[in-house]
């Protein structure tokens, strides 16, 4: 691990974090293992998720905890299958999970990279059609978001531009305003090669371009999406290497078309404003497909 990290017991942690934040999630450790012991008579269900050690609010946390699975990020435990799991847009090579690959399942090894230009060049192989634009060559709006992930940047520029900024990314404006006036975002949890429903995102104009949203609703695929785009859908995350994630996609009102705008490999969720029999449902599902 390139991080400088500490084994404390059983997993290992970010140097950073205190010995007794450490002791504290072993804890909640040899409790997963306890109750996975117990729920599956005698044989405990353990995944490795590496490098990092997922967080309470990631869904695999939350899968894991409903299934009665133990997450470990020590490669020398016995594991029932793995995922990458490393919160980075350009994620490392980990020859560790290669190796244990031809042995056992290993989720996401191959989705090493989603910035913003890669996923709308693997978006245009599938699709045939772009979000990117020159912006010394475009005339008119378009919108200027980072490359990198978890940022929530995303502002409208007049093109064209003199100069384009470093490490952004500059698209076409789709519009996915609705009826109400909401932004309407689809986000698509993809595992093992399906997704089981979307979420349906509204937000208001001054979140456009942020994750918040003001109401979220679950829906089944079929109701947002035909079977031809989901099929193009699955197409691409297989070639961008997403077994277990997340992809965002964009409808413009004015011409019907999807765009696939942005992938999650470490989702959090589910989504704040989805209400609790939905956060209840979305977990339930995930974990029937897993």
């Amino acid at each position: 691990m390139k991080n400088p990290t500490k084994k404390i017991l059983n997993n290992f942690y970010p140097s950073k974090v205190s010995f007794f934040e450490a002791i504290g999630k072993e804890l909640r450790y040899f409790s997963s293992i306890w109750r996975s012991f117990f729920r599956y008579k005698g044989h405990t269900k353990r995944i490795l998720t590496y490098p990092e050690l997922p967080g309470s609010k990631s869904i695999i946390f939350k899968v894991a905890k409903y299934k009665g699975w133990a997450m470990t990020n020590n490669p020398r435990k016995k594991i029932t299958f793995a995922i990458a799991w490393q919160d980075s847009t350009l994620r490392d090579d980990f020859p560790i999970l290669r190796t244990l690959s031809e042995s056992k399942t290993v989720l996401n090894l191959h989705c090493n990279n989603i910035l913003k230009t890669y996923v709308d060049e693997f978006f245009y192989e599938v699709f045939g059609y772009r979000t990117r634009i020159d912006p010394q060559l475009h005339s008119g709006p378009a919108v200027c978001k980072s490359e990198w992930n978890a940022t929530h940047s995303g502002s409208i520029v007049i093109c064209p531009l003199a100069q384009a900024q470093k490490d952004c990314i500059y698209q076409i404006v789709i519009n996915n305003a609705d009826e109400n006036g909401f932004f309407e975002d689809i986000r698509v949890p993809v595992v093992a090669n399906t997704f089981p429903f979307v979420y349906i995102k509204l937000k208001d104009a001054e979140n456009q371009f942020e994750t918040k949203a003001s109401k979220v609703f679950l829906k089944p695929a079929s109701e947002c999406l035909s079977d031809d785009e989901q099929t193009k859908i699955l197409r691409f995350a297989e070639i961008i290497g997403l077994n277990f994630g997340e992809v965002d996609v964009l409808r413009n009102r004015d011409n019907g078309q999807i765009y696939i705008v942005d992938v999650n490999n470490t989702p959090y969720g589910p989504p704040a404003n989805l209400d609790e029999e939905g956060r209840r449902k979305a977990i339930e599902l995930l974990a029937a497909k897993l």
